[in-house]
């Protein structure tokens, strides 16, 4: 199962409250949250940590500031004592996300700004700039393709390490979404892909190894930010 949890940032922040969620996190990850110097990216951080210490609550009873966390040789987190547990993290705006799954997952969540036509024609293949041409609402296509391909890059786990252009995404005609490999001029076959709506304003992807399309939940586990901090001890 694939499994898809959201939660949004509290209207109010404060420094007070950040010590207190602080306190289920490890020294370093304490040390490391500390430096950020807008406190809703601190919130964005922590929040994050939460989600995934809800899981591992749940399914293993340990906590995340008692595990450890490595990361591979690209950057990416991943619990070397729990390998059926795979997750990835993504926030933006409002919205802090994570993915659940026994193979390699990747989730992207970003808010629909601007989006520059000209950085898409750099970043993306001719293929995805030009189905960006012929939408109807190019930004909203901009953002679905970058998503689309962010998760997919998450779920392989090597960052920047892949082109953005070394790869398509494109709908099928039956509305399954593909990913084409530009060297080999093959699909990509195991991975699957799921699209969750949010608000209007933001895009939203999970890419899964191994996983068929009946794997993934139907709608997002929406934890409420009261209920998620409540948890914290």
């Amino acid at each position: 199962m694939v499994e898809v949890y959201i939660c949004k940032l509290p209207e109010k922040t404060s420094q007070e409250e950040l010590k207190v969620l602080l306190a289920q996190a490890s020294y370093d990850r304490q040390k490391r949250i500390r430096q950020f110097f807008h406190l809703e990216d601190a919130y964005r951080t922590i929040i994050g940590d939460l989600l995934l210490d809800n899981v591992l609550k749940e399914r293993t009873g340990a906590r995340l500031k008692d595990i450890t966390v490595e990361k591979n040789a690209y950057g990416k987190p991943f619990l070397p004592n729990y390998p059926h547990i795979q997750y990835n993290i993504s926030h933006s705006g409002n919205y802090v996300v994570c993915a659940v799954h026994n193979q390699h997952v990747g989730i992207d969540v970003e808010k629909v700004q601007v989006f520059d036509l000209c950085m898409a024609k750099q970043l993306f293949t001719a293929f995805e700039y030009r189905d960006i041409l012929n939408s109807k609402n190019r930004i909203l296509a901009c953002y679905e393709i970058w998503t689309l391909k962010e998760s997919y890059v998450k779920a392989l786990g090597k960052g920047l390490a892949i082109p953005l252009h070394s790869f398509r995404v494109r709908k099928s005609d039956n509305n399954e979404i593909e990913v084409v490999d530009m060297d080999k001029n093959e699909k990509v076959l195991d991975y699957m892909y799921k699209q969750y709506t949010l608000d209007t304003d933001y895009k939203l992807a999970v890419c899964a190894q191994d996983a068929e399309k009946s794997d993934f939940v139907e709608y997002p586990c929406e934890v409420r930010f009261d209920i998620l901090s409540e948890r914290v001890n």
